[in-house]
């Protein structure tokens, strides 16, 4: 298995973290269980996530040529209501942007041949799926995230891809769960990759969050506050414009995928703003990133940088 596809399949499984189907869900829904019918209103829940990020300039290289040195400007926003419809089933609707801008090198031609690197990536997509209560200790998630995944330019139906996950989670108890699911997307190299993770609290102040894309350390110093360290796997796949080759000296890469992955390495810390708010300041080293064109046999690498990312995160 490549790596950079392992990279890219599991940004998308981040949606199997199923942590609003931990147990304060179970909890939640075994008192809504309690309420009868005719006095139960609609529950409701909302989600939003902001990610922002920059990645430090580093060199690029096509095999031996080298182009000179690549940044980057992350944004990521995802916003999902959910319904509760009943006791076992809760809905996931909304949108997620996901948007990476990179900073070519003015120079950047080589041989005849101009860097293959776009000057951005990005996707907007809905949000669709939904959460299932099999018993008190197992949950299901289905979730599709259809939408436009390409460079932004010349928008076309060949932009449009419907990636999905399906996964579960058992809950032996607080402290101790278990997540598992595989994700699908035809648009990689491996259209269809497995995932499992555990969470686990091992003592008071220490968890154990090894679920990707983000796999943590975490230290709980108070209840405001929590210091961790971990990795990030980010990446997507992307259609590229029909002329993109052409403009870059490679004719095979018109119209063609790539399959954009990094992973960072970091530590940083979570501060509870508010009891719905948490806000998220990290920094670190991202030993590799890289363009992969599989189809069309051409590989972009990125050497290490220093990256730095404030991100935040509202549940009510």
């Amino acid at each position: 298995m490549k790596f950079h596809a392992f990279v890219t399949g599991f940004s998308f499984t981040a949606l199997i973290a199923f942590l609003p189907a931990g147990e304060s869900s179970a909890k939640s829904m075994k008192k809504e269980s309690k309420i009868k019918p005719e006095q139960r209103e609609l529950a409701i829940s909302h989600e939003f996530t902001s990610d922002n990020s920059y990645v430090a300039g580093a060199n690029a290289k096509v095999g031996n040529q080298k182009f000179g040195n690549v940044t980057e400007i992350n944004n990521h926003i995802n916003y999902v209501i959910s319904p509760q419809l009943n006791d076992n089933l809760l809905l996931r609707v909304g949108v997620d942007y996901d948007r990476y801008s990179f900073g070519l090198p003015s120079t950047a031609k080589q041989g005849g041949f101009y860097l293959p690197a776009p000057n951005t990536l990005q996707s907007t997509a809905m949000v669709i799926g939904a959460d299932y209560t099999i018993s008190d200790q197992w949950f299901m998630r289905v979730e599709a995230t259809p939408g436009v995944y390409n460079d932004s330019e010349n928008l076309s139906g060949e932009d449009v891809n419907v990636p999905f996950i399906i996964g579960g989670s058992y809950i032996v108890d607080k402290d101790l769960q278990w997540f598992f699911g595989v994700s699908v997307d035809l648009w990689r190299d491996m259209p269809v990759l497995p995932g499992a993770g555990v969470r686990w609290k091992f003592s008071d102040q220490w968890t154990l969050f090894f679920v990707l894309p983000k796999p943590q350390l975490q230290y709980e110093v108070n209840e405001r506050l929590t210091l961790f360290v971990g990795a990030n796997l980010k990446g997507g796949s992307y259609r590229m414009s029909e002329s993109f080759g052409r403009e870059h000296g490679r004719n095979p890469l018109n119209s063609s995928i790539v399959n954009y992955s990094e992973v960072r390495i970091g530590a940083g810390a979570t501060w509870k703003a508010l009891s719905f708010l948490d806000v998220n300041l990290e920094a670190g080293y991202v030993p590799t990133r890289t363009f992969d064109y599989s189809r069309a046999n051409t590989r972009v690498k990125l050497e290490a940088a220093p990256y730095v990312e404030l991100s935040a995160t509202a549940k009510f």
